[in-house]
């Protein structure tokens, strides 16, 4: 199983503020949900001074917490033929490293992705749902819509391979619930 965030149908393709970096002080997954705090304190004109679009990131506190999720921008990636894709020595299990910057989305309503198994707690299913989860970054699956908070539907499962090498799965997902 494997850690994977590759962006699909989202509005952060098309509005440039729907992205943000962030600094978590622990190691973040590409594909895992953090909630962003403060801007970091940046010093380098000022002593008091912040960053002006890099904020603090932590796990969710509890379910219903707005978060974004990370898409790992430590590589190179680009559009080929119309398809965005990540290109570097790994395609999967990316980690930013703790106190590294990353790249946020901000999601919206209808914000398509893929997701691999790894980024959940537990195997999702096809035509059921999936929410944040207290003190986690990982998506919980749940089999009914939760009352409030981030949510997305579960739209089809793939197999993810290396060159010959089965990966386990990866997840179309949608965002029905934010």
């Amino acid at each position: 199983m494997a850690y994977v965030f590759k962006e699909g149908k989202m509005a952060s393709n098309v509005l440039d503020v729907a992205l943000a970096n962030a600094i978590a002080q622990t190691a973040v997954k590409d594909g895992s949900l953090v909630v962003l705090g403060d801007l970091v304190a940046d010093t380098t004109y000022d002593a008091n001074g912040k960053e002006y679009d890099t904020y603090v990131a932590t796990a969710p506190a509890a379910a219903t917490d707005e978060v974004v999720i990370v898409d790992y921008a430590g590589i190179s990636s680009g559009d080929i033929a119309g398809n965005h894709y990540k290109m570097g020595k790994k395609l999967y299990d990316l980690e930013v490293p703790a106190g590294e910057p990353m790249r946020v989305r901000r999601l919206y309503l209808h914000d398509k992705f893929w997701l691999g198994a790894s980024n959940f707690a537990t195997a999702p299913t096809v035509g059921q749902y999936a929410k944040a989860t207290a003190s986690a970054m990982t998506h919980t699956p749940a089999a009914t819509l939760p009352e409030s908070g981030y949510a997305i539907k579960i739209l089809v499962a793939n197999d993810l391979t290396a060159g010959n090498t089965s990966k386990g799965k990866i997840y179309l997902c949608e965002v029905v619930q934010l």
